[in-house]
């Protein structure tokens, strides 16, 4: 009996067409070789494919574009778009106050860095406020300082680099001295990598909420 397909035959799809499929599904930034193990790409290939993509769809003026965000791809609104589509989004949430911006960015520019560390820089109690910026996932624990007390290590998360629009620390203007701290522990430098993956239970554009400090 002859089947209506030929189940030898290797169905192809477009390059460009898969990859916008998939990074459209993922709805957050998708690593590379998180791309060649859905795909069978090789690295080289998904690059330039991600390449060829990009120009396409800056081309072709389409309403998403292509960016290299938090180690991975991700497509998103077209910046010139965002006023225009801004009104589907809720608006029941608020932006971080100027105090948990303050922390943040030291916690961006001095990690890995304690909270004495930032309370000095501060000259106030960050408790409160650092506990908030964990809660809402900028801010991730990466170990404990080797030090009397061994207090915790915070440094910035994948979601932080979502948020600004930005492919890897080094792209922060400045120079962020993790690589070269003699504070941090072999432990915590492994989880500063690990933590430029994409998280899943964090929604990539969610605002985050006001704090109250």
């Amino acid at each position: 009996m002859r089947l209506p397909y030929d189940t030898h035959q290797i169905e192809k799809h477009e390059p460009t067409a898969l990859l916008e499929a998939l990074l459209f599904l993922s709805g957050q930034p998708m690593k590379t070789a998180d791309i060649c193990a859905h795909t069978g790409w090789s690295r080289s290939e998904t690059e330039n494919t991600a390449c060829t993509l990009e120009k396409l769809l800056a081309d072709q003026r389409r309403g998403l574009a292509l960016i290299r965000v938090a180690g991975g791809y991700q497509l998103v609104t077209r910046p010139d778009l965002c006023n225009a589509v801004s009104w589907v989004r809720a608006s029941d949430t608020a932006e971080l106050s100027p105090v948990g911006l303050e922390v943040l960015a030291i916690v961006a520019f001095k990690q890995p860095v304690t909270r004495a560390d930032i309370e000095k820089l501060r000259g106030v109690s960050s408790e409160r406020v650092l506990a908030t910026l964990v809660q809402q996932g900028l801010v991730v624990e990466l170990g404990r300082k080797d030090s009397p007390g061994r207090p915790i290590l915070y440094g910035t998360s994948a979601y932080f680099l979502e948020c600004i629009g930005m492919d890897s620390l080094s792209d922060l203007a400045g120079h962020v001295p993790v690589a070269v701290s003699e504070d941090i522990p072999s432990e915590a430098a492994e989880k500063i990598e690990a933590d430029t993956e994409p998280t899943e239970d964090i929604e990539i554009h969610g605002t985050v909420t006001e704090t109250d400090e």
